[in-house]
């Protein structure tokens, strides 16, 4: 077998575990219902019930998706508090969820 034969193999292999992984081994489900629990039990914490936060379920994404009504000061805050969620890379409002003074 060539070298490049291998390494077409190997890269096929990581391939298609990291897809069986993250689908039908269902790590991307426990992932991001994990996330989603810790960002409900934040909000309920910080006694924000009107407020959600969603992972966006999509392949390698790990965004966090927060709407409902908040001030501008809980907006840049939840960005930054939500942001420390384990495993979570980027956190944004909903564009259709408005600040608060707006309404």
């Amino acid at each position: 077998m060539t070298r490049a034969a291998i390494l077409a193999a190997g890269i096929a292999a990581t391939l298609a575990f990291g897809a069986l992984w993250h689908g039908p081994l269902g790590a991307a489900d426990r992932f991001a219902t994990r996330a989603d629990k810790i960002a409900r039990a934040t909000l309920d914490y910080y006694e924000l019930p009107a407020v959600s936060a969603r992972l966006e379920r999509h392949p390698f994404v790990r965004r966090m998706i927060l709407s409902g009504p908040a001030d501008s000061f809980q907006r840049s805050e939840l960005l930054r508090i939500m942001g420390q969620v384990p495993g979570v890379n980027e956190v944004r409002w909903d564009p259709a969820s408005l600040p608060q003074e707006a309404r």
